[in-house]
């Protein structure tokens, strides 16, 4: 007996079957046609075709002309826009154009040119935020904290009332020695309330980590702390605002404006103490354009605010980049902030981080520093521009380790002696800063990593100028009907749209009738005749003959301009006794 096969059976079958199923298909396929014909389903919709300009009308001719003058300038248009393209390719292949310049185009710088400036609206948001915040935390950068520090912004939170109390937030403690974070915050203290702060450099959406050394042996919680990329002062600052709000006989709910200059870390503040990523953060300066509203509880509500540069004129724009408070891309010279970084750091530093053999000026050290890294033009030519930002954005991200001391302060200053007590009882800060000290301790000191130490940048002061500069100019005030005429045409001019001035262009050539301009013409002769009609005799007194009289309406008008008055006579006083 012959074995079966253990595969599967054959899909094989005898023809009179196939045939058939064949069969019932095509009836199946010929019913459903039958049915979706008697839906009318089959029929397909038509294309409307355009019909174009009629014969008859008596400006096919002009419109035509009109036509194909607009087709022209479009197709004209479009081998421009090629052609330029063309010539920023070849000139982007040669090296004379960067690619970020390259992608604006001419109609977009236009537009940008025409809105308001960024140092403006940005300045509009930081009024908005002093005005609405109870308390302000303006952030500063622990690597230069007087670099860092606005003047005209402390002056504007002191102006704006007593009811507004700035407090001093020493961010980034982790990059600076311990010796640097203890100096400063002491000298910073003499003024204002201030406390040290490291935000969270976690990735993930929610869940951030804090981290507080606990009280006990402080080498192993150094270790602990400083592998950690958890936040640090985080419960610290939360104890100090909530302080405050208890500081009034009923608990208050208070506003917390968090100012500064571009990329000291205010957006990072809050994300750490909110622990999730609720505002957008990045090492790009400017990234925050608007006021940001974030409620950290019930009881406390953070107020973002983006970052405000009007530096004056008389700053140097090194300064500015190394700051991190302009674009990296968007310097016109990037090899100068170079120069300073080279004046500032010792060689032995630069040639151990970037790998690179001992060098003799700025130029040399660009040069090996953009063959190391690869970065070449065409032909082999080193990029220069690029190995420069590539150093310029290493400064400001921290991969060169430097820091400030603060200054011997001056016994003639001023001093806030008086403002200090009043705000270390409002804040409670004796409690906050023996909380604040646990952590402090566990930070490495200069022995451990060698940073450079720097001198301090001068704080920066607003130059006022720039606001005044993007107002418009206002028009001497016109006497008479004549200023009326003119504030008329210029609220039409401004209604009128991109087609309405196309049509205006249209109708202007010789031969061209518009309906409009015939409407109105008739509409003004019907007033015209309307007018001394409605004048009358002037007598004002009720005509008891009349029972009623409808004033003329545009509804009772009609085209000749005739007014169909419903008028009933009563008969007079004479007929009705003679009756």
């Amino acid at each position: 007996m012959p074995k079966r096969s253990k595969k599967s059976k054959s899909k094989r079958t005898s023809l009179k079957k196939k045939y058939k199923i064949i069969r019932k298909v095509k009836e199946h396929h010929k019913k459903k046609a039958k049915d979706a014909k008697k839906l009318g389903l089959s029929k397909r919709p038509k294309v409307e075709k355009d019909p174009g300009i009629p014969n008859d009308w008596p400006f096919k001719e002009q419109e035509l002309k009109a036509l194909e003058v607009r087709r022209e300038r479009a197709l004209q248009a479009i081998e421009e826009k090629k052609e330029a393209r063309r010539e920023r390719r070849a000139k982007r292949k040669l090296g004379l154009l960067d690619d970020e310049d390259a992608e604006e185009p001419s109609a977009v710088a236009e537009i940008v040119k025409k809105t308001e400036s960024p140092e403006k609206t940005f300045y509009k948001e930081l009024v908005k935020v002093i005005d609405a915040s109870d308390v302000i935390l303006e952030v500063l950068d622990a690597r230069d904290p007087i670099g860092t520090r606005c003047v005209d912004m402390e002056k504007m939170v002191m102006s704006s009332g007593p009811d507004k109390h700035l407090v001093l937030l020493l961010n980034k403690i982790d990059l600076v020695p311990r010796e640097s974070v203890e100096k400063w915050l002491k000298y910073l203290r003499e003024e204002l309330p201030a406390v040290a702060f490291k935000c969270s450099t976690q990735e993930q959406k929610a869940n951030l980590g804090w981290k507080r050394a606990p009280k006990g042996n402080k080498s192993v919680n150094s270790q602990i702390l400083l592998q950690t990329s958890d936040c640090l002062g985080a419960e610290t600052l939360i104890k100090l605002l909530k302080n405050y709000s208890r500081s009034f006989e009923i608990k208050k709910s208070i506003t917390v404006g968090i100012i500064g200059l571009p990329n000291v870390g205010k957006s990072s503040l809050i994300n750490s103490l909110k622990r999730s990523h609720v505002v957008n953060v990045g090492a790009t300066p400017g990234l925050t354009r608007s006021m940001q509203e974030v409620h950290l509880d019930s009881n406390v509500k953070l107020l973002d605010c983006p970052g405000v540069v009007m530096l004056k004129s008389t700053e140097n724009d090194a300064s500015i980049a190394l700051r991190n408070c302009k674009r990296i891309e968007k310097l016109a010279d990037p090899i100068g902030p170079v120069t300073e970084i080279l004046k500032l750091c010792p060689e032995r530093v630069l040639v151990t981080l970037y790998k690179v053999p001992s060098f003799d000026s700025v130029d040399d050290f660009l040069q090996k520093v953009g063959t190391v890294r690869g970065k070449l033009k065409k032909g082999g030519i080193v990029d220069v521009d690029t190995a420069a930002r590539i150093v310029l954005r290493d400064w400001n991200e921290g991969k060169i380790p430097y820091y400030t001391m603060p200054p011997q302060r001056n016994v003639e200053e001023p001093s806030d002696a008086k403002i200090v007590p009043e705000l270390a009882k409002k804040f409670n800060v004796d409690e906050v800063y023996d909380g604040e000290s646990s952590f402090i301790g566990s930070l490495k000191s200069s022995n451990d990593f060698n940073p450079v130490e720097v001198p301090s940048y001068c704080p920066v002061n607003f130059d006022m100028t720039m606001l005044e500069d993007d107002e418009p100019l206002e028009e001497a005030p016109m006497e008479g009907d004549q200023s009326m005429e003119n504030a008329e045409e210029n609220a039409v001019l401004k209604e009128k749209s991109g087609i309405s001035k196309q049509n205006e262009k249209l109708y202007a050539e010789e031969g061209m009738l518009n309906a409009k301009v015939k409407k109105a013409d008739k509409k003004r002769r019907k007033k015209e005749v309307q007018t001394p009609a409605k004048e009358g005799d002037g007598n004002d007194d009720y005509d008891f003959k009349v029972d009623y009289v409808k004033k003329s309406s545009a509804m009772d008008t009609d085209e000749d301009g005739r007014e169909n008055e419903n008028k009933v006579e009563l008969p007079s006083v004479v007929d009705m006794d003679k009756e």
